[in-house]
């Protein structure tokens, strides 16, 4: 018997059928790309020790936590020392949460580089966010307390708002909001902000209105967060005066210097973005499609060599703009696959087949090119096995070309993978230590990771020494060493002994008081004669403290270059360095001395002998 609709009884919130298929269909290739995205990032968060630039900024996050005066990285930087110190606050000081903004920040760009593409094409976007995903700058950069990450997207956020339609467009304030947010994060930010500023008075109706609007918005950001929400009223002259200074000085001041490094780069960690990228400006150029990719692309790259100075944040915004080129290039190489004659059985074994004779090939090419280095009977057995088991691959994939229905875009499967598998082979091996990889401009100026080493011996030294000297600074004991660190080479020394209640900081004119009572010093090596001859009985270890970009890195020999491009052995050269990075002279890393007195020498583990 039928209820009458009228008697029927409502049903609740509760008995109402969600669709969780489609929801979760929608988030799965989301989740995916985040996924991608976190494994390298995570996995070298704390491989290396934080940079001297990174541990200014957390130490002053650390000393706007308890109120403190700040140094001129964290007035220069205003916004990753407050997001740090934010950080700090929530879940105690650490390398991992000085790094967590950032890694934030990665994540973000991601989003934003997925939604920015989808402005022009929906698998433009899914290919650049994947690209950024798997870009070992954006890995580096994305465990780093640098600001660039930061620097990064909202550089992204600016470009979405930008292509926003005009019906969607945000209201002028908001994207004054934004724009004065770039600085606040790096020097470079003003570079944004102005660049911004004109774009919108170009494409924006109703000028004068939006330029006040704007410039309200930005003053407002920078006047919040410069001050510190007005908790340090000189807050905002002090940002304005090292931001600019650090922009002209450190960049715009040096044109040209070190403008090789954005081509090394892209020649290197980037191989792949490089391909795509070059492979996507063909087409567009040929197509006359997507004309403002080729142009972006141009204007970063050619900008970061010119005024990048070869920093990282430079680097990482010359990418950004490439990113977005090489997924053009990387969405054309997925529309031209074939995808549907891979089912068949012909086509498949084509591609099986070509897989299997281009490592045959190039281990050929590579065996002919060595010569017999020794026994000349085992390399001839082995040229002649391998030619053999070429010829029947060779003869295979002939029979079976003309049975297969489009063999020749099946192949285009091949360079997509191996541009997989090295993009996702740098990016998991972004932040693996540079003894392993030492050919790469990605650490030239982070700390080096035996740094921690010593810092290490040192805790461990004072704890064995002072174990029982409580101090209402250091009520839990093992902290009473006296150290003095030289203000040239303070961090990240400060940072990892900031629990060390007489720790001093002092400059060099300071530097002969200092040293009375000091049983721990740090100073850069051409100070030591003149600290050995005042403390003879100071025990001196060198100390690694700070990588730098290899030599043949740094001015790489062109000529070479050029003629290894007709040059087969310089071929095999280049895809080896590509896998392994190895370079025949690793850069040394500089170091400081520390010089120790001889009963914490024998604690830390060094000898006691001056």
């Amino acid at each position: 018997m039928s209820v009458p609709a009228s008697s029927a009884p409502d049903r609740s919130l509760l008995d109402r059928e969600i669709p969780l298929g489609a929801v979760m269909l929608r988030l799965a290739p989301w989740l995916a790309v985040l996924i991608l995205a976190a494994l390298p990032r995570l996995y070298g968060l704390r491989s290396y020790p934080l940079a001297p630039q990174e541990a200014r900024l957390a130490w002053d996050a650390s000393r706007l936590v308890a109120g403190d005066d700040l140094t001129t990285a964290g007035w220069t930087q205003p916004l990753p020392t407050a997001l740090a110190a934010l950080s700090f606050f929530l879940f105690g000081p650490g390398d991992g949460t000085a790094r967590l903004t950032s890694l934030l920040a990665g994540f973000a760009s991601v989003v934003l580089a997925i939604r920015l593409g989808q402005r022009i094409d929906p698998l433009l976007g899914w290919a650049s966010g994947i690209l950024l995903a798997l870009s070992p700058t954006f890995v580096v950069a994305s465990t780093r307390l640098d600001g660039t990450m930061l620097l990064v997207s909202l550089a992204l956020a600016a470009a979405y708002l930008f292509l926003s339609p005009a019906p969607t467009r945000p209201s002028a304030v908001v994207v004054g909001l934004l724009l004065g947010t770039a600085p606040l994060a790096h020097p470079l930010g003003w570079i944004l902000t102005l660049g911004g500023t004109a774009i919108v008075l170009a494409r924006w109706s109703r000028r004068g209105r939006n330029l006040v609007s704007l410039v309200v918005g930005a003053l407002l950001t920078i006047t919040l967060t410069s001050t510190f929400l007005f908790t340090r009223p000189d807050g905002l002259a002090r940002f304005l005066v090292t931001s600019w200074q650090t922009l002209v000085t450190e960049f715009l001041g040096q044109p040209f210097a070190a403008w090789s490094r954005p081509l090394v780069l892209l020649a290197t960690e980037e191989f792949p973005i490089f391909v795509l990228a070059l492979g996507g400006a063909i087409l567009s150029i040929r197509r006359r499609a997507a004309r403002g990719l080729p142009v972006v692309a141009f204007l970063g790259v050619g900008s970061a060599i010119l005024f990048g100075n070869g920093r990282a944040s430079a680097l990482a915004l010359a990418v950004t703009s490439a990113v977005f080129l090489a997924g053009y290039g990387l969405c054309q190489l997925l529309r031209a696959i074939p995808w549907p004659t891979l089912r068949r059985s012909w086509d498949s074994a084509v591609l099986g087949m070509s897989a299997l004779a281009l490592p045959l090939g190039l281990s050929l090419i590579g065996r002919l090119l060595s010569g017999p280095q020794g026994d000349a009977f085992a390399w001839l057995a082995g040229v002649v096995s391998l030619l053999l088991l070429l010829f029947v691959t060779l003869w295979s994939i002939q029979q079976l070309w003309r049975r297969a229905v489009a063999p020749r875009r099946t192949l285009l499967v091949l360079p997509l993978l191996a541009l997989s598998f090295l993009a996702s082979r740098d990016a998991m091996l972004a932040n693996a230590t540079t003894s392993y990889r030492p050919g790469t401009v990605l650490h030239g100026e982070d700390s080096a990771p035996g740094l921690r080493t010593t810092v290490d011996r040192l805790r461990r030294a004072s704890m064995d020494l002072t174990m029982f000297q409580f101090d209402p600074r250091d009520p839990t004991g093992g902290h009473g060493l006296v150290i003095v660190l030289h203000d040239s080479v303070s961090q990240p020394f400060a940072w990892y002994l900031r629990d060390f209640p007489s720790l001093r900081i002092v400059s060099t004119s300071d530097l002969p008081r200092a040293l009375a009572d000091a049983q721990v010093i740090v100073i850069p090596p051409e100070m030591h004669a003149g600290i050995a001859a005042a403390r003879p009985e100071l025990v001196w270890q060198p100390v690694p403290a700070q990588l730098a970009v290899p030599a043949v890195l740094r001015s790489p020999p062109w000529g070479r270059l050029v003629t290894g491009i007709v040059d087969p052995r310089d071929w095999r050269e280049y895809i080896s360095f590509l896998l392994y990075r190895r370079i025949a002279v690793p850069n040394l890393p500089q170091t400081v001395l520390v010089g120790l007195v001889p009963e914490v020498a024998t604690r830390a583990g060094y000898s006691a002998v001056p």
